[in-house]
């Protein structure tokens, strides 16, 4: 096996880990542990309107990790999402890549559920994979 496949490889594994690790800390509230998976400067967006079309509506903008981590603590103990990952695809080239899943939730406390769609980037810093930015858009 080549070591650019086998780098491939490992880096899907790598950032499908860092997916999953990003909604564990969602719902185990554990908000503190968000900054630390992405790189400086990284962004989350949550978007109304259809992920894959021109028109949306940005509904919250965070331009720092720290930024989202206080946005999140602040509602520690209120309703908040389970987030289920599906559909996890990822895109890697050389220390970029990209990736798109469905991700369903189920609010604590309540009946209702949020359902949509994210598109991520990432960038390897310093041997770890990190998020460079989130967009959420919610269906």
């Amino acid at each position: 096996m080549s070591e650019e496949r086998l780098a491939r490889i490992e880096a899907h594994i790598v950032i499908a880990d860092l997916v999953h690790g990003y909604a564990r800390a969602v719902r185990r509230e554990a908000y503190e542990d968000i900054p630390a998976l992405f790189a400086p400067g990284g962004t989350f967006e949550v978007r109304f309107g259809a992920a894959d079309k021109a028109e949306f509506a940005v509904r919250q903008r965070f331009e720092t990790p720290d930024a989202l981590a206080a946005f999140l603590i602040e509602g520690r103990g209120r309703p908040h999402p389970v987030p289920l990952i599906h559909n996890l695809m990822i895109a890697v080239s050389g220390d970029t890549a990209e990736a798109n899943a469905l991700m369903v939730a189920a609010i604590t406390g309540t009946d209702k559920e949020v359902r949509g769609e994210y598109h991520d980037r990432f960038v390897k810093q310093d041997g770890r994979w990190l998020f460079a930015s989130r967009v959420y858009t919610v269906f």
